[in-house]
């Protein structure tokens, strides 16, 4: 079954998210489980928006200085 949560909110831009998840990985997850190991399935960009709320795009924003070196 799937539930729809809301992101924590982003620190770059302070928007939080709405993603589905399944309810039994979300309660893994809630349990302590490692995220890379509860949704092995989906990129990294996804797992970081569902951990701190930060968007793919802001994340670039964040590190586009270290890109550049």
């Amino acid at each position: 079954m799937m539930v729809t949560i809301q992101t924590p909110r982003c620190q770059m831009c302070q928007q939080s998210s709405f993603i589905a998840v399944d309810v039994d990985r979300l309660q893994r997850f809630q349990a302590g489980e490692h995220v890379q190991l509860v949704w092995p399935d989906k990129p990294a960009d996804w797992r970081e928006l569902l951990l701190t709320g930060t968007h793919p795009k802001c994340w670039d924003d964040m590190w586009k200085d270290d890109n550049d070196a």
